[in-house]
């Protein structure tokens, strides 16, 4: 199944507890992220030792590239800055209906990898600029299909574009999106239901240790995608031998 594009609502008013966001370390000792998104200098001054702080890079911030020149196609009308968004804000312009995206369930990945890494997180986990993630409907079904051996056979032999060096490979976007997912039907719901039992499984047992050893549900994982994807037994052995 596809993934659908989740659906977008935009916050009605700007929220001012969104300037900063709470983030747990596994160690867990507290730290805080300075979340100043797009229109974040309008309400600035509610954070006086925010703006204490960043005032010691001013200069370098306003040398940016995003506070200096607007987009080729707009021209900006805006008197407070010259640039697309204010030296006080980070670049990108992201804004709430991007930001809730953060929020929700979800499976973070990495683009250039040597194996598949995709994580489900409902840990309101914020990614940075090299990993990625996915939001929508039966996220925890995706994350143990992509995980799989046979999907990242698939992905690897057909839809990665090519390899990097030796062993790496790219999940870029455009590839993922041509990646052939089997729609939930009424017939293979048990299947899938299964499949999400297992990613319950080893993220219950990778929490308790993170060394635990979980191929044998990994295993079972496979044997279900095989399933799913309605393969011969001579086709499971192209695929095994192929790892």
């Amino acid at each position: 199944m596809k993934k659908k594009e989740s659906e977008r609502n935009p916050l009605s008013s700007p929220s001012c507890e969104a300037a900063i966001s709470n983030v747990t370390t596994t160690s867990g000792a507290g730290l805080w992220v300075i979340l100043a998104k797009y229109g974040f200098y309008k309400e600035a001054h509610l954070y006086p030792s925010i703006v204490k702080h960043l005032k010691q890079f001013e200069y370098q911030l306003k040398e940016r590239g995003q506070c200096r020149y607007t987009r080729q196609t707009n021209i900006n009308i805006n008197k407070d800055y010259t640039g697309q968004h204010h030296w006080l804000e980070l670049d990108n312009n992201p804004q709430d209906y991007y930001l809730v995206e953060f929020e929700k369930e979800k499976v973070v990945y990495s683009e250039i990898v040597r194996q598949p890494q995709f994580f489900y997180d409902t840990e309101r986990f914020y990614v940075e600029a090299t990993s990625f993630l996915m939001t929508g409907e039966c996220v925890k079904y995706i994350c143990g299909l992509l995980n799989s051996s046979p999907v990242t056979y698939f992905f690897k032999n057909w839809y990665a574009g090519g390899g990097l060096g030796e062993e790496g490979y790219r999940y870029k976007k455009a590839f993922l999106k041509n990646l052939p997912i089997p729609p939930i039907t009424s017939s293979n719901e048990p299947i899938v239901k299964q499949i999400e039992a297992l990613v319950d499984k080893i993220l219950a047992a990778k929490q308790q240790n993170p060394q635990t050893d979980t191929s044998g549900w990994e295993k079972e994982i496979d044997r279900l995608v095989y399933q799913l994807y309605d393969l011969t037994e001579e086709e499971i052995e192209i695929i095994e031998g192929g790892r």
